[in-house]
């Protein structure tokens, strides 16, 4: 996370402190703008994954194990557990594996021969993991004390549960919302900021060739009446931007109540990005 921010700092530091005051706007400020802007999302990924580390954890009591991680809890009755194994023990080799596996951070899912399914919540390396085996997928977790635990597991399963659990998996709100799936709040949304980029993108590409100073509005007569430097066509798309994050915003706190309502505001945002794009086409040619 720290590289790419700093990557980041130094990619706009050029854009800001070199490109724009000195007019030196090219298609080489699009890519570092959009180099910039597409590390975004790839800082959540890392910032979701550091904190579901920083979160996980596990507890035990005699009704079952639940595993904690951001937004989520997923309860295993202690009933449904058959065996805890350590992953030494285990010969079979990881196959078809996905999610995350970063040193100090195992998240996601794999197949074991002979084990079947097996879901990964762990912070150590597989042979320092303990396996999970229960009468449906097993799963992979590594206690600060293995030996502890498992010792600990024996007791509580010897004493028998005192409250039936249910095998789920809970989740905070904010990871169930419909958002999420989408799609056509998704393609209005990526369709409006897509215009806008483009917008950027093609005055960035025509910038080097315009005049320094350019006819800027016309009166009802197709007269000009105002004349500026080149770098204020960038208004068109700011504008556009400004709109696109205020109705983007909008539609947010609307989508729960009026879903309808915040497509309008979405597909307004896009249509809006169009018409900036028809002025600044109009300006140009």
């Amino acid at each position: 996370m720290a590289t790419i921010a700093g990557l980041d700092w130094l990619l706009l530091r050029r854009l800001v402190g070199y490109d724009i005051p000195n007019q030196q706007i090219s298609f080489l400020s699009v890519v570092i703008g959009l180099l910039a802007l597409a590390s975004l999302p790839a800082l959540a990924v890392l910032a979701y994954h550091t904190l579901n580390c920083a979160a996980l954890r596990y507890r035990l009591d005699r009704n079952g194990i639940t595993i904690y991680g951001v937004g989520t809890e997923r309860t295993i009755p202690i009933g449904d557990v058959r065996q805890i194994l350590s992953g030494v023990q285990i010969p079979g080799v990881i196959t078809h594996r996905r999610g995350v596996r970063w040193p100090g951070c195992e998240r996601g899912v794999g197949r074991i021969p002979g084990v079947g399914v097996v879901h990964f919540f762990a912070t150590q390396p597989w042979p320092d993991q303990l396996l999970v085996l229960t009468s449906g997928p097993a799963f992979a977790v590594s206690p600060r004390s293995p030996e502890q635990f498992m010792k600990a597991f024996a007791a509580r399963q010897e004493l028998g549960p005192n409250r039936q659990l249910e095998a789920e998996v809970r989740r905070a709100r904010w990871l169930t919302w419909p958002l999420w799936t989408d799609r056509t709040a998704r393609t209005l949304i990526g369709a409006a900021l897509i215009i806008n980029l483009g917008l950027f993108a093609y005055l960035s590409t025509r910038f080097p060739g315009l005049d320094l100073q350019l006819p800027l509005h016309f009166n009802s007569l197709g007269q000009v009446d105002r004349i500026g430097g080149k770098v204020e066509l960038f208004a068109l798309p700011m504008i556009g931007l400004i709109v696109l994050g205020t109705n983007l915003v909008a539609g947010l706190i609307l989508y729960k109540w009026e879903r309808a309502g915040a497509y309008l505001l979405w597909g307004a945002a896009a249509a809006a990005q169009v018409l900036f794009w028809l002025a600044t086409l109009g300006l140009l040619s």
